[in-house]
């Protein structure tokens, strides 16, 4: 029997072994709004003669790091059709159009997006435009932190508008390049690589992200379009069900297309993990997302008895074997104070 509850903080119940349930922690969580925040731009680094980026390298420190891992994406992230560097045949180049709804180049063959979504992501979608990965492009690391990549993006067209923007009213178009929906309440920084194409012209003036019930649109900092390339990051407090859309602007007179290279998601503190299990060998293998930091797994034998909640030992990496032999227990996620 398992049964859950639309709670806003989650825990997990075991009885006899067999019976699993969604049950209400002391603390009380839950996010009452959308909220969207500019962070700041992160910019790539130059090594003899391109740009090579570090984000995902954790020798290198990150201006807007999170939790202490010196990595971005450390909860999720997509980047979109690399291919292995120092490429073979530099003429070996990538364009292919794609329709509104395309998977980011998940799926593709050759050279397949690296795709890792965090578990609370309910979906993930590019703009109509083309995945286009062509020699002198950007170098990039791999999610791995030291394998480089001749880095793609996916192109849209910036032809919505004239819009109102930072840099007055009617005054930059628009280009759509993704959207997201958030299965269960999070927070997290999201982080827009762009500028990482072979000219300038294709990168965006402003990055925006846009809460599509509520009509919240917050704008980077004008970005410098100079073929370096720049991570855009933002805060987002976002309840289950948002819908959020990136959009690429670039003002009156420059626009045509602009390309999105790289998402990075991390965790901000006070996030909501989600405990899940697996059955195996006997055991429950409790586990929830390995980047989330703050939180301790707690067991009791009794929801009656007040003050009975204690850690569970052996936890490694945010997981846990717990065998299937105690007739009942209960187990929760707590906050850490």
């Amino acid at each position: 029997m398992i049964n859950f509850q639309p709670l806003p903080t989650r825990s997990i119940g075991a009885l006899a072994g067999l019976c699993l349930a969604l049950l209400p922690a002391l603390a009380s969580h839950g996010f009452s709004q959308v909220v969207i925040e500019y962070v700041g731009t992160e910019v790539g680094t130059q090594a003899s003669g391109y740009s090579v980026q570090n984000w995902s390298n954790p020798g290198v420190p990150k201006t807007y790091d999170v939790g202490g891992s010196e990595v971005y994406g450390s909860g999720g992230y997509c980047q979109i059709r690399p291919m292995a560097w120092p490429e073979p045949d530099p003429s070996i180049n990538i364009n292919t159009p794609v329709l509104e709804g395309n998977d980011l180049g998940i799926n593709e063959e050759p050279d397949p997006s690296f795709y890792a979504p965090p578990d609370w992501l309910a979906s993930i979608v590019g703009g109509a435009g083309s995945y286009v990965n062509y020699d002198g492009y950007s170098i990039y690391r791999g999610p791995d932190g030291q394998s480089l990549y001749r880095q793609g993006a996916l192109s849209v067209a910036v032809s919505q508008g004239p819009y109102n923007s930072p840099a007055g009213d009617d005054a930059s178009y628009l280009g759509q390049p993704l959207q997201f929906t958030v299965a269960t309440a999070a927070k997290f920084r999201l982080g827009i690589a762009v500028d990482s194409v072979g000219d300038g012209a294709y990168a965006p003036d402003y990055v925006n992200v846009y809460h599509t019930a509520t009509g919240t649109s917050v704008f980077s900092a004008v970005l410098t379009r100079d073929r370096i390339a720049e991570l855009v990051l933002f805060d987002i407090t976002a309840e289950a069900g948002d819908n959020f859309v990136v959009g690429l602007w670039q003002n009156n007179g420059t626009q045509s297309v602009a390309a999105v290279s790289l998402l990075t998601i991390d965790l901000l503190p006070g996030s909501i993990p989600e405990l899940s299990y697996t059955v195996a060998n006997g055991n429950f293998i409790l586990s929830w997302p390995p980047a989330t930091v703050g939180w301790t797994l707690e067991s009791t034998m009794s929801l009656e008895l007040q003050g009975s909640w204690t850690a569970v030992p052996g936890v490694v990496d945010n997981s846990v074997s717990v065998p299937m032999t105690i007739s009942r227990e209960f187990f929760r996620l707590k906050e850490d104070p």
